[in-house]
């Protein structure tokens, strides 16, 4: 039987994209590449929106997407997961939420429980560069200052700011290990799931059962 999709495709609005088309043609090749792999299958209907990936209060075109993907038992087909949205708890609602299947082509195998998982690396990656940007920027304007009270003080403070940060990552990865550990997944498994969409440790290591539950019993 042939697989049944709903295409969705996104561009953010008043950028460059609209004008020159290289967004959707960037996102129909790897739409296409992927449906070219299928041995059979038929494309119901066709969505595209112009919106910002941080806009996930008026998408009217996506939750037409949505829609028509029930009404058809169809699965909702987009390139990445940045096409459906840029905030982890509004892909994570939509993984929870609806009846939909979703798939994105760039990553085949991924099911909607592994999307939701991928969205919460995208995330933390994002905050992690912006944190390393701005650590940076703290650490030249820093450059040539007497160590003294001040230094100590800058220290002291560069010390709590890493705290923070630990803590941080730490409660992000309880958000995506409990729902697992809910459902009766071992330690094992969740590392596993983990390691297979490339969701590192602060430190870049893959994560081990051992690890993973670190996190999970971490206060």
């Amino acid at each position: 039987m042939a697989l049944k999709f709903v295409i969705y495709r996104r561009i953010s609005g008043g950028s460059n994209q609209i004008k020159s088309g290289l967004g959707l043609e960037a996102q129909t090749y790897e739409i296409n590449c992927y449906l070219q792999s299928l041995d059979d299958y038929v494309i119901v209907d066709e969505f595209t929106e112009i919106a910002s990936g941080k806009n996930h209060q008026n998408r009217p075109i996506l939750q037409s997407a949505i829609e028509k993907s029930i009404q058809t038992n169809s699965i909702l087909l987009t390139s990445r997961i940045c096409r459906l949205s840029r905030d982890l708890e509004f892909t994570a609602h939509l993984m929870k939420s609806t009846k939909v299947t979703f798939r994105i082509a760039t990553m085949p195998t991924a099911d909607n429980f592994i999307i939701a998982i991928y969205a919460a690396m995208v995330q933390k990656d994002r905050e992690m560069i912006s944190i390393r940007t701005k650590n940076a920027l703290r650490e030249c304007r820093k450059r040539g200052t007497k160590l003294g009270i001040k230094g100590k003080e800058n220290i002291k403070q560069a010390n709590l700011k890493k705290i923070q940060q630990a803590d941080a990552f730490a409660a992000k990865v309880k958000k995506v290990v409990l729902p697992m550990r809910e459902e009766g997944k071992t330690y094992l498994q969740i590392a596993k799931i983990l390691c297979d969409v490339n969701f590192l440790t602060p430190r870049g290591k893959q994560f081990t059962a051992s690890s993973v539950q670190r996190y999970c019993v971490r206060g």
